[in-house]
């Protein structure tokens, strides 16, 4: 009885395999119901083998066979997965032919001659080799099953219908597989993946539809997009994915959703940024590199010209929607637990990557005590005391007064911050806390270094503009701009803390507990020369600050001056990403002191050029082509940068390049401040008139 039963079951094994062979290489071309009946329950048995199924990944490959070229009478060692990137071939196991174009799966088992001949352009696939066995003791229906058809060994094809996610499975069960991992960490990660492909993959098994032949560009365009917003993406990189032309994919995708490529994908990214901010607890920069932007700054100004406000505002704003609408209302703190508020603080010291949810009693009562110091000392300032003696009434200055002929004024004195709030400033502050690092260099323009500042380990030891001060200044490291060390600030004591609105607005009563605190506004209209003169506000060095910006603006100017000769030629400032071949292009936003013709640099722009925070390729930087080009990375990268750079056909093709006209610049440029304006006045003028490149 036992071998009638395994003669009937290979008939029937062999005549299944060949009729989905059938059915479903050739893309569902089949005008009747039985291909449904039949994948329905070959997607069943699937399922059932894959979830009683011990598995390991052998190995992960990724190959590209050129035209012409071909792949003959390869024995499967095990189990595959074959997945087509791009390109056309035709693919044979065994007795079986699969004609083949982008994104088709096939699927071949152990033992299996395997032969692949390329038609036209280069072909491009993942081939993963698993071994999968059914562990005893299991039930006899599955055991029954695997002789009967084992599709972990049968040959079948697959075209789905949502290739791009499961491209993105494979892309990432690759780089886990070439990681450098231990081999039972990459074992187990690796399998992981492979389990979300197989997962994936019987999805789309069952969501197959009769007669679809071909899969909508715009649909995988979005598709890719949402996958992969997280990373650097250029409209080249999804055109090349989808294999269609760069002016095709725009023209399409515009007729059908209205937008370009690139804007939607900016939509794509900022829509999951607000959602990040109203659901979590993230700081924004893990947010801005959560969503795909590895520069905090343009995340910044993309994400307010998207909603009209600064992710810190948005935040604030989202915690008063009512429930029912798009985002839940979140409970207001009671101004009247104190204490509680601060057990809830996050605190996260990115140098370390620690989250601590928690501020021990000690240093919640040290904070009390401070605060309620402060307070009365505030008061003292202000109000006429139970003696009736009269005391001292502070001079008030706004945010906004103009300071054209500034005076020394005495103490103490009142601040009209950002917030609209008068902030007492009892004595000349000689211990200033700041929450963002880029308030270091206006302080140290003004000869008052911060006794503490967030990110200030890294920032002191990468911005060449800040380097000369690490020597000299003792900056204590707070952590991380949206949510600084709490503790610590009270443990230093300081005189005053600056914080940025919108950025810090979440934390001001706690940093309110600890000292007089002065919220900044930090906008883009405002330049540099504006934020230094409100900075030496708050610490009386008016007349410093006026001659600082003289004598940068007379440097600026002799350089302007110096070169004119260059007026005709156009200048772009290309800022790495890090990978070796995409780049931000800084434009009037970033370097604005590097164009303007009256007081800046008078350098001409290679035209309009504007992604809003996204990356371009090196074929973008074709469509520039400047006559100079500035590579902006850190330091320690730039030689890397540049020898990745140098091995490129594209780069070399380059005007700029050509003719050695490619200059470095240090990543803090960017920053807009009198150090970063100085540094790169210097630097430009320098290289412009030796002319001496990479």
């Amino acid at each position: 009885m036992k071998k009638q039963k395994l003669r009937l079951y290979r008939p029937v094994s062999a005549f299944f395999s060949l009729l989905l062979r059938i059915i479903i290489n050739y893309n569902g071309h089949i005008n009747t119901g039985k291909w449904r009946v039949i994948a329905t329950m070959m997607r069943k048995e699937l399922m059932i083998l894959w979830n009683h199924a011990s598995v390991k990944v052998l190995d992960v490959r990724h190959q590209i066979v050129q035209p012409g070229e071909k792949i003959t009478a390869y024995q499967l060692p095990a189990s595959v997965f074959l997945f087509t990137v791009r390109g056309r071939a035709v693919v044979q196991l065994n007795d079986v032919m699969y004609p083949v174009h982008t994104f088709h799966v096939i699927h071949g088992g152990k033992g299996l001659t395997l032969n692949v001949s390329v038609t036209d352009n280069e072909w491009e696939s993942y081939i993963i080799f698993y071994k999968a066995i059914i562990p005893l003791p299991s039930r006899q229906e599955i055991m029954n099953l695997l002789k009967s058809r084992n599709w972990f060994l049968s040959p079948y094809s697959i075209v789905p219908q949502q290739p791009i996610t499961l491209l993105d499975k494979l892309d990432h069960l690759r780089s886990v597989w070439n990681s450098g991992d231990e081999d039972e960490l990459r074992q187990l990660r690796a399998k992981g993946w492979f389990h979300l492909f197989i997962c994936e993959l019987l999805d789309q098994m069952d969501e197959q539809e009769e007669g679809i032949t071909q899969h909508d560009l715009v649909f995988l365009a979005k598709q890719y997009i949402h996958q992969h917003y997280a990373e650097p993406i250029t409209l080249e990189a999804i055109a090349q994915t989808l294999n269609y032309s760069i002016p095709y994919l725009s023209k399409q995708f515009k007729r059908q959703t209205g937008h370009s490529p690139i804007d939607y994908l900016i939509g794509v990214r900022l829509e999951k940024a607000k959602d990040l901010l109203v659901r979590t607890d993230a700081t924004l920069q893990e947010v801005a590199e959560g969503v795909g932007y590895t520069d905090f700054s343009y995340f910044i100004r993309a994400f307010k010209k998207y909603t009209g406000l600064t992710p810190g505002q948005f935040k604030e704003q989202a915690l008063y929607v009512d429930e029912g609408s798009e985002y839940p209302m979140k409970r207001l703190r009671s101004e009247l637990v104190f204490l509680s508020n601060e057990t809830y603080n996050l605190i996260v010291v990115e140098n370390h990557s620690q989250r601590d949810r928690g501020i021990d009693v000690k240093g919640r009562m040290h904070k009390l005590v401070l605060g309620l110091a402060l307070l009365l000392s505030a008061c003292s300032g202000t109000t006429t005391g139970s003696s009736g003696t009269q005391h001292a009434t502070p001079v008030a200055t706004s945010a906004t007064e103009a300071t054209s002929q500034p005076t020394e004024q005495q103490w103490p004195r009142t601040y009209v911050d950002a917030l609209g709030k008068e902030v007492v400033i009892p004595k000349e502050p000689k211990r200033i806390v700041v929450t963002h690092f880029g308030m270091m260099e206006y302080f140290f323009a003004l000869e008052t270094p911060p006794i503490a500042s967030t990110l200030a380990d890294r920032m002191l030891t990468t911005f060449e503009t800040l380097k000369p001060y690490a020597s000299t200044a003792t900056v204590k490291d707070i952590g991380e701009v949206r949510t600084p060390n709490l503790e610590m600030m009270a443990d230093l004591n300081p005189d005053l803390i600056v914080a940025f609105s919108g950025t810090h607005n979440e934390v001001y009563a706690d940093l309110s507990s600890i000292s007089p605190v002065a919220m900044i506004n930090n906008t883009e209209e405002r330049s540099w020369t504006e934020t230094l003169r409100e900075y030496a506000k708050l610490i009386g060095k008016e007349q410093m600050a006026e001659d600082y910006i003289t004598n940068l603006q007379t440097l600026m100017g002799e350089a302007r001056e110096k070169l004119a000769k260059h007026k005709d030629k156009s200048v772009t400032f290309l800022r790495a990403t890090g990978d070796g071949s995409t780049f931000y292009v800084l434009d009037d936003n970033d370097v604005s002191y590097a164009y303007d013709q009256e007081t800046g640099l008078g350098m001409k722009s290679p035209g309009q050029y504007k992604l809003e925070g996204d990356v371009i390729s090196l074929e973008g930087v074709t469509v520039l082509n400047p006559d100079y080009i500035f590579v902006v990375d850190h330091a320690d990268r730039m030689d890397t940068t540049m020898a990745e750079l140098n091995q490129s056909k594209v780069w070399q093709s380059l005007k700029a390049v050509k003719e050695k006209h490619v200059f470095p610049l240090d990543v803090s440029i960017s920053t807009k401040g009198p150090l970063a304006i100085k540094y790169a006045t210097n630097r430009v003028l320098e290289y412009m008139s030796t002319n001496e490149s990479f």
